[in-house]
């Protein structure tokens, strides 16, 4: 999920428009848009702290790369970087991923 998607599913969940986001924010409903389908590189700090107030987010997910990764995800990712050779091996099969040389 990208922070565009969290953006505007918690938006949803608050049951606001895009245009009542913008309006909160003191932005335009293009700009929210934008925001949304990914286009927030250049969001300035105000309005990520604009924004992280009005939807009650955490300010961290602004600072992903580009995903974020839910506790779950992110305990999962743990767990097989721990676990030894034979396990991540069975991990790869079961999801079929194949290795990748570094």
């Amino acid at each position: 999920m990208t922070i565009g998607d969290i953006i505007k599913n918690r938006r949803k969940e608050m049951d606001m428009t895009q245009e009542d986001l913008a309006r909160i924010v003191h932005t335009t409903k293009a700009t929210v848009s934008r925001w949304e389908s990914g286009d927030i590189h250049k969001m300035k700090t105000s309005m990520i702290l604009a924004v992280s107030k009005a939807l009650n987010l955490d300010l961290e997910i602004f600072f992903y790369a580009e995903e974020v990764l839910f506790p779950d995800e992110y305990n999962i990712i743990q767990a097989y970087r721990k676990a030894d050779e034979g396990t991540k091996s069975s991990i790869r099969k079961l999801l079929d991923v194949k290795t990748t040389e570094v």
